[in-house]
């Protein structure tokens, strides 16, 4: 059984929409960064908020492709939190790149296998889902336009605790495995599995990149070639894995020529580069706003 250790918030402002009307019930004075709220389950289990206090930021990770199951990813500019919450489809509430304001007063953070996560009652697997009936309780949404994260592109090595459920992207970078499945199957059910493969950059380093059993693309084959990837950074245990968002997979092919795109979007950094992903962003950010804005 896990305890719950009530912690009285400190009030500091954090957000930079803090000026921007919200929460109107909320003093804006309670706004603080995600970084600063996580830090409050530093060595703890767990965490009951007793105070207003609110976080706000954008969305970096939800299901639409099924690559993250009841839950989104919030990230400011101080880092990313993980948040258990129902709905189906929670891309229609959250859609990616969209501006959220979170009212934690009553939720709990908790720390599960070294990474806080924000919810309601933890349970064996983290923390507990907040019901979609309580959605609007809790959430607040400042705007109806979406904006294409950015993703900081990092070497493996490179990757720290402070980047856990922030968004990067992967550089120059090879499957081990080429041609198998993204998740394997289970042979007794036939349905995928969550499974784990291996990337590889120029230099021999690996890194784990983790996909749900339930993603749009969990049997079709991992691309072959050097290529980019985008997502989130994971951690449990002791361990950082990749979990692409947005199906960002951007590879050069060892049969054709040019790239082979499968979806998402690289946000302001291939338009920086002026490469063709430009038009795919371009195009598909019409399809993000069209695909269900914020109720």
């Amino acid at each position: 059984m896990r305890t719950i250790v009530f912690v009285s918030l400190l009030l500091l402002a954090a957000c930079n929409d803090a000026t921007k009307p919200g929460f109107h019930e909320t003093p804006q004075e309670s706004s603080r960064s995600i970084a600063g709220l996580k830090a409050l389950c530093d060595g703890k289990t767990s965490v009951r908020i007793t105070q207003d206090a609110t976080i706000c930021g954008q969305v970096v990770a939800n299901d639409l492709y099924g690559e993250f199951s009841r839950e989104i990813i919030l990230q400011d500019d101080s880092g990313g939190i993980a948040i258990a919450v129902d709905g189906d489809p929670l891309a229609d509430r959250f859609p990616f790149g969209a501006r959220v304001e979170v009212r934690c007063n009553g939720l709990v953070l908790t720390d599960y296998g070294g990474k806080v996560g924000l919810g309601t009652e933890p349970d064996e697997y983290g923390s507990g889902v907040i019901p979609q009936e309580e959605i609007d309780r809790y959430f607040h949404f400042p705007g109806t336009d979406v904006e294409m994260p950015r993703s900081v592109p990092l070497t493996f090595e490179e990757v720290q605790s402070r980047h856990i459920d922030t968004r990067v992207r992967f550089e120059r970078v090879r499957f081990v495995e080429a041609g198998e499945p993204w998740c394997e199957t289970d042979p007794e059910t036939g349905r995928s599995v969550t499974t784990e493969r291996e990337i590889i950059d120029e230099k021999g380093g690996r890194f784990f990149v983790r996909t749900l059993g339930s993603c749009d693309y969990a049997d079709e084959p991992l691309p072959s070639g050097e290529g980019s990837l985008a997502g989130v950074i994971d951690y449990f245990g002791g361990k950082y894995a990749l979990r692409v968002t947005f199906r960002e997979v951007l590879f050069s092919t060892e049969s054709a020529d040019g790239l082979q795109y499968e979806g998402g979007g690289f946000g302001g950094d291939a338009n920086e580069k002026g490469s063709d992903g430009e038009t795919e962003l371009e195009a598909d950010g019409e399809r993000i706003r069209a695909s269900g804005g914020v109720r």
